[in-house]
């Protein structure tokens, strides 16, 4: 038998995030405790870290018992997240016994192969713009449903499944990490900073359709290259059965009934989209849609209540797995709170953008905060946390409120990618079947070169003053 080298040896997903919990539980030990002072500003609803107010404070550090306590603290603290993937699951899951998604995408496929000016490169642009802009709306948690199907069309045109996977990850992560309305992270940055909600769109815009167009191009010619050699796919060993087609693609039909569950499909996505871009929804409110959506799917494909019941029961028992890895997730961010050395983290890594040139400082925080993010997967827990710290010294060193926010928007979205603390990602993935360590040597293939496309537009903000309109 061939030996596997180093990398083909990497451990349980479980086992990586927990060595990455084991290790914030030592820093405990190690870095000293400390904490800012925290208000609530007029007009928001969560507190905020006051700057100059750092002080140290008792130490506490991380028990064996209070590590292993930390992962269901975990769990408690991501469970609108988990339940959001488990009823989403749930409802997909009574979608797809239906048959009514596989052959609607079925027919779509059977299509665009006879149309031979639609080529499997213009798919893929498609198909990560359409994810993209479905990020710029909703976040990642979100598109988790959305895994199976842009799988079965990375298959269905004779891609692999790591293709599938970088559509929906690359396409839906970029137009959350470059889109102008994130609300998480752009929305509270503004408050902070007291500037108007999503202001300064017309250059995020530019950004979020340059960083798509990257985005398409290197998942395009990786896809290219698997189809002209298989043996180069980054995702041969894993196993698709089950996944994709059960059939050829011109033996897919549609009866009345299925294009009645395509409808509530529809209808369970425009809901999404007005809800959180009109009516402020979010995790629990999507959670309802999913269950009514559900729920109506099972009716139009004729399915009896128990049978409904049973769809739901299933999709969230098949999601287990994925709710597991992100309470672990959760648990780092846990173990350095109760350690009392998150603000420590935050305080040493901002205090060297003093005395740095505008554009230097520019730069240095978006990697600053992207470091800070590996501890604070929340886009609006980061916001609230160092955006009162890093606003008023880059605006000491030149910068304008919104081109603060810019810098401070890339470094809290572009490094999601490479992240396992970010749990919807890794949830992806094992959606996917793919081994988390696989993707993240696909991500650093999106990490690096967002990065330096965000660079050159937060260069230009410094250049031109960015402001507010």
């Amino acid at each position: 038998m061939e030996k596997k080298k180093w990398y083909q040896k990497m451990p349980h997903t479980y086992v990586i995030l927990f060595c990455m919990a084991l290790l914030a539980a030592v820093l405990t030990w190690v870095l000293p405790a400390g904490s800012f002072e925290r208000a609530i500003p007029e007009g928001m609803s969560r507190a905020v870290i006051v700057p100059g107010t750092y002080a140290a404070v008792e130490s506490n550090p991380i028990t064996p018992w209070a590590l292993i306590r930390a992962i269901p603290e975990g769990m408690i603290a991501a469970g609108n997240i988990i339940f959001l993937i488990m009823l989403s699951t749930g409802c997909f899951n009574i979608i797809g016994k239906t048959g009514a998604l596989e052959s609607g995408v079925g027919i779509v496929l059977r299509k665009v192969n006879a149309n031979k000016k639609l080529s499997g490169t213009a798919i893929i642009f498609l198909m990560t713009f359409l994810f993209s802009l479905l990020g710029v709306i909703v976040g990642p948690e979100i598109q988790i449903p959305f895994v199976a199907l842009a799988v079965t069309i990375g298959l269905g045109l004779g891609y692999d499944v790591m293709t599938g996977l970088a559509i929906i990850i690359g396409g839906g992560g970029c137009g959350f990490a470059l889109g102008p309305i994130n609300a998480s992270v752009i929305g509270t940055s503004d408050a902070v900073m007291g500037l108007p909600t999503f202001s300064g769109q017309g250059l995020r815009w530019i950004m979020w359709f340059c960083g798509t167009v990257l985005v398409a191009a290197i998942i395009s010619l990786y896809a290219k290259k698997v189809k002209a050699d298989p043996e180069k796919s980054m995702t041969k060993e894993v196993d698709t059965e089950g996944m994709g087609f059960s059939k050829p693609l011109d033996e897919y039909t549609l009866n009345g009934r299925q294009k009645a569950v395509l409808l509530v499909l529809l209808g369970i996505l425009i809901a999404i989209i007005i809800g959180a871009s009109k009516l402020g929804w979010y995790l629990n409110e999507m959670s309802a849609v999913f269950i009514i959506g559900g729920v109506l799917a099972g009716i139009a494909a004729g399915m009896k209540l128990n049978e409904i019941m049973d769809g739901f029961s299933g999709g969230a028992k098949n999601a287990a797995n994925i709710a597991l890895i992100v309470g672990i997730a959760r648990s780092i961010q846990v173990v350095l709170e109760n350690g009392k050395i998150m603000d420590t983290v935050i305080y040493y890594l901002s205090s060297p953008l003093q005395g740095m040139s505008p554009i230097l400082a520019a730069i240095a925080i978006t990697v600053i905060v992207g470091i800070v993010h590996f501890f604070i997967p929340s886009g609006s827990g980061i916001a609230v946390a160092m955006m009162p710290i890093i606003g008023p010294v880059a605006m000491t060193l030149g910068l304008t409120a919104q081109t603060a926010v810019l810098a401070f928007q890339v470094g809290a979205t572009v490094p999601n990618f490479i992240l396992p603390t970010v749990g919807a990602y890794v949830a992806m993935c094992s959606i996917a079947r793919v081994p988390v360590n696989k993707w993240w040597k696909f991500g650093w293939r999106l990490t690096i070169p967002l990065y330096v496309l965000s660079w050159v537009f937060v260069v230009i903000a410094v250049l031109i003053n960015y402001g507010p309109f």
